[in-house]
């Protein structure tokens, strides 16, 4: 991941991120609450060397009295150093237990030991650390070689006698509460970047090119008009949204070279409700307003809508026409000029493969090939049902629709596969659904500073009414 993808994914995953830093900090708090304080009180002790009387005598011994401190400082956690502790301050544990509260280190490249006790009573554990400072000061006069003189050669002093602290040592809130936001906000980031890593489902463009290498031809916001199966071509014509769809309809007139050669091509997806007739729709509208005779046929005789979203007759239609009950011309419906023609699904059959695979839905597409320079075909998701299939091999070309945040990534290579299998080229993927967000923190952040501020939301009031197909009796 690039740096830009690390920040979009922080934007993305912000409020997480947020609330288990609070989280991180709230939880320092509960245990800076619930832990009772411990308080250290540190002595310290030198070691020194009895015997000598010139000044070499008084080097070696400095030698000797630091590389005997480390041993003595080892002694220190033993039942000889801390027995006459508990016995002394008639303590309520045993020297075992005691050890574990007890520390000592040596000052390096010093014969300095400092000697550290931990208790919940402040002024006892400046007590338990004298009496064992005391106590191991007793012990190196014991086990130290004597000299000529019969004294230890080796003298323990207490230069630093322990003091009762002011503070407890732990819990500290300010080190807690910075360690715990720190923690909260390193678990946010990082659980953030594992939810990024495991995320099958597209969300932007770059998305669906890494993912399957096919070109990205429109990326269309969510938007509730749209999601409603509104023509945003025809209801807000300079709206962002209708420039999206005419950038689909310029870089799908790219594609078709040949002009004199049949155009027709299906509009499908890999699943339900990704929008696919919707971008049908408003795509047969941009390819019409490009000055193009455009038809557009409703072939998804599972759940047929373009009928529904335009508002037009859906008893008579596709169905109709293949089953030999009506020609053509006889259902086919007009919106008038810079607007397809729309034929209507008509009734829902109980064999849609076989109606989209017969030889008369061949002559159909033959027939209105040559009336219309463009065919667009709205079909069945490819993954739930087949009936698009058996029309794949009859087209041009298919354009596929992905919702963002819906279709995951083998969910679209699935389908990609599919249409590949029937030898018919990819189009082009259209990114629907896009969220805000998303195309904000996405890698193609477009404006439209040439869209009207004041695009109109409802239709035309000059729209002409289409002609409405009558069902064969």
């Amino acid at each position: 991941m690039e740096f830009r993808e690390y920040l979009g994914v922080l934007r993305k995953y912000w409020v997480s991120i947020v609330v288990l830093t609070l989280l991180g900090v709230i939880g320092a708090g509960v245990y800076v609450v619930v832990t009772p304080p411990v308080y250290s009180s540190t002595s310290m002790v030198f070691l020194s060397v009895s015997i000598g009387n010139t000044a070499a005598d008084y080097v070696q011994g400095t030698n000797y009295a630091t590389a005997q401190a480390r041993s003595f400082a080892q002694i220190v956690t033993t039942q000889q150093v801390l027995d006459p502790v508990v016995k002394d301050l008639q303590l309520n544990t045993t020297s075992t237990s005691l050890a574990s509260r007890v520390s000592a280190n040596v000052v390096t490249n010093t014969s300095l030991i400092t000697i550290t006790a931990k208790d919940g009573d402040p002024a006892r554990s400046a007590d338990i650390t004298q009496h064992v400072a005391q106590s191991l000061v007793q012990q190196i006069e014991k086990l130290s070689p004597t000299g000529s003189d019969y004294q230890a050669v080796v003298v323990g002093t207490i230069v630093q006698p322990a003091a009762t602290p002011s503070s407890p040592t732990s819990p500290q809130p300010v080190q807690s509460a910075v360690l715990g936001l720190v923690a909260g906000l390193a678990v946010g980031v990082i659980l953030s970047i594992i939810r990024k890593a495991m995320d099958v489902r597209l969300h932007v463009a770059k998305d669906v090119t890494e993912a399957t290498g096919c070109p990205v031809i429109g990326s269309i916001p969510k938007d509730p008009l749209v999601a409603r199966g509104g023509v945003v071509m025809l209801t807000a014509p300079t709206s962002p949204i209708s420039e999206r769809y005419r950038q689909i309809r310029t870089n799908l007139l790219f594609m078709n070279i040949d002009a004199d050669k049949p155009w027709n091509f299906v509009v499908t997806s890999s699943i339900e409700s990704e929008g696919k007739s919707s971008t049908a729709i408003n795509i047969a509208y941009a390819l019409s307003e490009s000055g193009n005779k455009v038809l557009l046929i409703d072939g998804d005789l599972r759940r047929p809508k373009i009928a529904s979203y335009l508002k037009l007759e859906g008893a008579a239609g596709l169905t109709t026409v293949l089953t030999n009950r009506a020609s053509f011309s006889d259902v086919v419906q007009s919106l008038g000029e810079a607007s397809p023609d729309v034929l209507t699904s008509g009734v829902v059959p109980p064999n849609p493969a076989e109606l989209l695979g017969s030889r008369r839905m061949k002559q159909l597409l033959e027939q209105v090939s040559r009336q219309y320079q463009a065919v667009v075909i709205d079909t069945a998701p490819l993954l739930p049902v087949a009936d698009t299939l058996p029309l794949l091999p009859q087209v041009s070309g298919a354009v596929v629709v992905a919702a963002a945040e819906r279709v995951t990534i083998p969910e679209l290579k699935t389908a990609l596969d599919t249409v590949d299998r029937t030898g018919v080229p990819v189009m082009g993927i259209v990114l629907n659904k896009v969220s805000r967000r998303s195309h904000q923190t996405g890698y193609h952040n477009y404006t439209y500073a040439y869209a009207s501020k004041e695009a109109p939301s409802a239709e035309p009031k000059e729209r002409r009414q289409p002609k409405r197909a009558q069902a064969p009796v």
